[in-house]
């Protein structure tokens, strides 16, 4: 096993407004969605808790008054900040940047409608996962039921990153929406800012302009974001089909 790099904080992005989803769904905010019996931001923190943070900082805006009212009941070893973001109708780089004041060092940034059915976050804290100068994109170069038009698309040159977005074509792998970055990407973001509002991937361009932008390959796990109710049954099949395995798992250990 290589040594991990013992990463201590993450940034959940639960800010957007999750439209074509939450009309399905009863109107809640989509981090708030249930999904295999929890709401997307419990799976969220999960990740985070299973990769040995300490610290999730949350950035909400839509509905931000009932996401900390449901983060105030969840039970979580995590230590969790709520950062609002009062101008989470623009792009998520916006977001991110909310969250500048409360990051120390190396942290993940994860986003509250993406869902794995293990652990991946590990992946991405491997002292050798990557150069060690690079922030670094967790992406899959073989997904599974893909939606094309909308995935943020990536290619790459060995371990580094050379293009990203929606419009990348040709493309070699897909963004999972989970990196480990450091403080240098909100210098990156306000470098954008001045000519307009940031997205995270016009931030991750300037990075990957300095050579600075790796990929870590996930591979053997499956996942999707939950962006449609087409999307939201794809989900409940996969995280219910983990949580069978984990209760098979348990019930043969105490066996």
């Amino acid at each position: 096993m290589s040594e991990l790099l013992g990463t201590r904080q993450t940034v959940i992005l639960a800010a957007g407004n999750g439209s074509r989803l939450s009309a399905a769904r009863g109107n809640l905010p989509k981090p708030l969605v249930r999904v295999a019996g929890r709401a997307l931001i419990e799976h969220a923190l999960d990740q985070a808790a299973a990769a040995g943070v300490e610290e999730a900082v949350i950035v909400t805006g839509n509905a931000a008054d009932q996401m900390r009212a449901h983060l105030e009941t969840v039970e979580s070893p995590l230590r969790l900040t709520v950062v609002y973001n009062a101008r989470y109708h623009e792009p998520n780089g916006v977001s991110l940047l909310a969250a500048a004041p409360f990051i120390s060092g190396p942290f993940f940034l994860q986003m509250a409608d993406h869902v794995f059915a293990q652990p991946v976050l590990r992946f991405l804290d491997r002292a050798d996962a990557a150069p060690a100068d690079a922030v670094r994109l967790l992406v899959d170069y073989h997904p599974v039921n893909l939606d094309e038009e909308d995935a943020t698309k990536v290619c790459t040159s060995g371990s580094l990153i050379t293009a990203i977005g929606k419009d990348v074509y040709p493309y070699d792998a897909v963004d999972t929406g989970c990196f480990r970055l450091d403080p240098r990407i909100f210098t990156a973001l306000e470098e954008v800012a001045r000519q307009e509002p940031p997205s995270v991937t016009l931030g991750m361009r300037r990075m990957l302009a300095q050579g600075l932008f790796a990929a870590v390959p996930l591979t053997g796990v499956r996942w999707t974001d939950v962006d449609t109710p087409e999307d939201y049954a794809k989900a409940e099949l996969l995280l219910g089909a983990a949580r069978r395995r984990s209760q098979e798992r348990g019930a043969t250990v105490a066996a």
